[in-house]
């Protein structure tokens, strides 16, 4: 493995394991909550400014375990590249050239499929959607790229360095927004923006941030881990 690989996956074990002892610390257990529906249901909006309920739960309410799932995530693309960086093909496999209408078909609707994919990340705490559903449809406009062009053409258009470095920034300010209250004497996780009005855009709090910092790492990791299956097996 080579030494940045390695830096890379040290400075990720620690960054979790001080993550995971700063909420363990903090945070005291007072078993079930059995009325946790009838208490969310009626004062979430009033609570987040979130119209959207699911929205206002994940990342407000329950935005400690959606933290552990972007963890999860992070992890999941991390063994992806890793495992595939180094092992190269398995067999040579000739690229069959799509047709034309493969490729305007793509050239039409990856910009559509985009703007539904930063439609949904950005209305997802007024409207159904948010930043994992946004993100991975965004992703899959990637894959219909890679489809009609290859995915070798796609990836030289996206510097993976680049990529990399962008998507371990999304997750440090994702941390970094959970645990920063702690430096104002405010419990971890707690919102400090103001709701807004319920409904519009600049409402829910730190909700918006989050769905577009989360709907950015996953389209970046969902890219990843195409591009890395594809380079491994070969092209569509």
């Amino acid at each position: 493995m080579r030494r940045a690989s390695i830096v890379v996956v040290l400075s990720a074990v620690l960054l979790v394991t001080s993550f995971c002892g700063v909420l363990v610390v903090s945070f005291g257990y007072r078993g079930p909550v059995t009325d946790a529906a009838g208490r969310y249901a009626p004062r979430a909006v009033e609570e987040t400014g979130a119209v959207n309920l699911v929205s206002a739960i994940y990342l407000n309410y329950r935005l400690y375990d959606t933290l552990f799932e972007i963890l999860i995530f992070s992890v999941a693309v991390l063994g992806v590249r890793f495992y595939l960086i180094g092992r190269g093909k398995e067999e040579a496999v000739e690229r069959i050239p799509e047709s034309q209408v493969v490729r305007t078909s793509a050239d039409l609707l990856f910009p559509i499929i985009l703007l539904i994919g930063i439609y949904l990340t950005l209305s997802g705490h007024f409207s159904p959607g948010g930043g994992f559903s946004g993100g991975v449809v965004a992703g899959t406009g990637l894959l219909l790229c890679a489809v009609a062009l290859g995915s070798n053409v796609v990836g030289r258009r996206f510097r993976e360095a680049s990529l990399e470095r962008l998507e371990w920034a999304i997750l440090l300010a994702i941390l970094f927004l959970a645990v920063f209250p702690i430096s104002l004497r405010f419990v971890p996780l707690t919102d400090l923006l103001p709701q807004g009005k319920a409904g519009s855009m600049l409402s829910g709090g730190s909700i918006l941030i989050y769905n577009m910092l989360i709907g950015l790492k996953v389209f970046i990791g969902t890219w990843v881990v195409i591009h890395y299956f594809l380079s491994h097996r070969g092209e569509i």
